[in-house]
């Protein structure tokens, strides 16, 4: 057998070791985790993608970093690039085209669309289907409480339930 088909056959049968439910699953987490960093506008090292969602699945890392790309760039128009190719460093860039004139939203209409963003997005990476209780929490991660009056967005609990609801 060739050196070729020997490795060839290696790779395959890795990424074989995980089921595709598995994979698919590490890839929704590794886009969660890669918006969290963003929006905290901290530089994304893969070591911290290793450690803190691959883990166990490191031989199918590649393949699952290149669908989380693909993912954010389908899904929120948001490219990949490793910055720091010895450090392996990444961040982020919105490749979305910039809305002018009087197509722009007013700030708190940006704002409320922002959280149903966040939300949808979440929603989307569990499946399609979450429990209230699933958001609720976690929105209290992102400082969002449902019972508090928030500065930006006032009754929080009523603007999901309600508003974004009835925006259907």
């Amino acid at each position: 057998m060739s050196q070729r088909k020997r490795s060839k056959g290696l790779g395959s049968s890795q990424t074989e070791r995980h089921s595709q439910e598995q994979v698919n699953q590490k890839v929704s987490e590794l886009v969660q985790f890669l918006l969290v960093k963003d929006q905290k506008k901290i530089p994304i090292k893969r070591a911290d993608m290793l450690k803190n969602v691959i883990r166990e699945y490191r031989d199918a890392y590649s393949e699952i970093l290149n669908r989380a790309g693909r993912t954010l760039q389908q899904v929120f128009g948001l490219q990949l690039v490793e910055i720091d190719p010895k450090r392996h460093i990444f961040i982020l860039i919105n490749n979305l085209p910039r809305a002018q004139g009087e197509h722009l939203c007013r700030d708190k209409e940006k704002q409320k669309m922002g959280l149903l963003l966040i939300i949808l997005s979440f929603i989307f990476m569990k499946g399609n289907s979450v429990k209230d209780s699933a958001l609720w929490e976690f929105l209290h991660q992102l400082r969002v409480y449902p019972g508090k009056q928030h500065s930006v967005f006032g009754d929080v609990r009523k603007l999901v339930t309600e508003e974004f609801v009835r925006q259907k």
